[in-house]
């Protein structure tokens, strides 16, 4: 059973919180604050009924004690002269002048009642709550009637020997008083309350008003919308600052989104250049074996047709030697077409071999002196993936110098570290400033950054008009994915 009811009251507990969490914020101030204001006006009545009626009872029963006392001073003058009637109009008197009393009578030295004030005749079931004559009276006690709790005082005439006058004290007046008291810190905590209401649907507009902007802010931003901003001068508190930092991050994500953007279109644009590059290199390629090697094949045949008519041996030298002219041209041309598509020694030898090859054929074909500068790889090999991206991104940094820079000197570099590879490109041409570089016009360089940051490494460009321009690149040697 205590299981049972264990599971019971956390799964009641985890109700209640989701029911909170989800009750709106301008709700939970007003109910905080309806709510203290109620618990302190109910724990403030509480506290002063309490007092009151603590105080009630010690009341009541000291001014029974003090009129039973006073009235038997009273009540020995009337008794003396046997004055009944007299007696009874004072005994009335008094309790219509005091309203907390309920009765007043007086018992002679028999114990007889000789003057009352009640209407309808002395009730005889009185007579045996009250206690036997003493010369001193007797303490006040409490008696439980159908009108309600009662103190009752008696108080002995002269000394006891002539009688005693008893007095019960109900204390309708006081009690109307408490609750007049009562009533007015009731109505007292329902204002209180009402205008508690009033200021916490203000401050509640207050501290709401910049929360909901907030949240209209942060929907806008959500469906791709950064135009929206908030003026933070409408609150200096924390939620101004929450409003400056809200504004920050939109600038940040507008500037984000841009670049994405941005860059989401450079991939496009250098994704159709290198569809129409694979297209262009395709067609050149078929023009190269359609014009060149399919024209050295026509006229081998020609010359074999002619070997089969030859008429002697002059005639079949003359044919063999066109003959082999033409394919030692044609293999040339196949080799350097090879090679232009992906070098063999790539693969054969390796990254500094094929940079080698790849610096002197650029000199020889653009009188453009180049100077290679190798350290810490003479020993190895690198992995293919990363040996074909530096092979490539050297290819095309040459490649730009030789449309672009008007250099008569290029230097490249190369520095296997331990856990990297160093590299470069640099030139003494006519340079220019790279922040100014539209990238959609010159996806050469665009495509040289894109294979560096594929390889998780960094790529930099240094120049400036008239100084020339060198590109550098690390790359981690160890590669786990080859995007080649």
């Amino acid at each position: 059973m205590p299981v049972v009811l264990t599971a019971f009251l956390r799964q009641a507990a985890r109700k209640g919180r989701s029911v909170l969490l989800s009750v709106p914020l301008k709700l939970k101030i007003l109910g905080l604050a309806l709510a203290l204001i109620l618990l302190f006006g109910a724990v403030t009545i509480y506290k002063v009924q309490a007092a009151l009626s603590e105080n009630f009872d010690a009341f009541l029963r000291e001014e029974s004690r003090f009129v039973a006392t006073e009235l038997s001073y009273q009540a020995h003058d009337y008794l003396l002269i046997n004055d009944v009637y007299g007696l009874t109009q004072m005994l009335r008197n008094t309790v219509q002048n005091r309203p907390d009393l309920r009765y007043v009578f007086v018992r002679n030295a028999e114990g007889q009642v000789v003057a009352h004030t009640f209407e309808g005749g002395f009730p005889a079931d009185l007579l045996g709550k009250s206690p036997d004559l003493a010369p001193q009276g007797s303490d006040p006690k409490l008696l439980r009637t159908n009108e309600g709790s009662i103190w009752e005082a008696t108080a002995g005439i002269s000394n006891g020997n002539e009688g005693a006058v008893v007095v019960g004290v109900k204390g309708d007046s006081l009690r109307r008083q408490i609750g007049v008291i009562t009533g007015s810190l009731a109505r007292t905590t329902l204002l209180v309350a009402t205008f508690g209401v009033l200021l916490s649907l203000g401050l509640t507009w207050i501290i709401t008003r910049p929360v909901t902007k907030l949240l209209e802010a942060t929907r806008t931003v959500r469906r791709g919308d950064y135009s929206m901003s908030l003026d933070p001068t409408e609150s200096q508190d924390e939620l101004g600052k929450l409003m400056e930092g809200f504004n920050a991050m939109v600038l940040s994500l507008a500037s984000a989104d841009k670049a994405r953007q941005e860059k989401e279109q450079l991939q496009r644009d250098f994704l159709h250049r290198v569809m129409a590059g694979q297209e262009g290199e395709k067609k050149r390629i078929a023009r190269e074996l359609h014009d060149q090697t399919g024209q050295a094949l026509a006229s081998v045949m020609v010359d074999l047709k002619v070997l089969e008519n030859a008429q002697d041996a002059k005639d079949l030298d003359q044919g063999i030697t066109r003959l082999k002219k033409v394919i030692t041209e044609e293999m040339e041309a196949i080799h350097d077409l090879a090679v232009a598509l992906r070098p063999t020694v790539l693969d054969d030898l390796g990254l500094m071999p094929a940079v080698e090859m790849l610096a002197r054929n650029f000199e020889k074909r653009h009188r453009i002196q180049v100077r290679l500068n190798f350290l810490g790889l003479l020993d190895r090999r690198l992995d293919l993936c990363l040996e074909t991206c530096v092979y490539r991104i050297i290819q095309e940094a040459l490649t730009n110098i030789a449309k672009h820079a008007q250099a008569t000197e290029v230097t490249i570099f190369l520095e296997g570290r331990e856990k990297t590879l160093r590299g470069g490109v640099e030139d003494n041409g006519r340079g220019f400033e790279p922040e100014n570089i539209d990238q959609a016009k010159h996806m050469g360089i665009y495509g040289m950054r894109e294979r560096i940051q594929l390889l998780g490494g960094s790529f930099h460009i240094d120049s400036d008009k008239g100084i020339g321009a060198m590109i550098s690149f690390e790359i981690p040697i160890k590669q786990e994915k080859c995007h080649e």
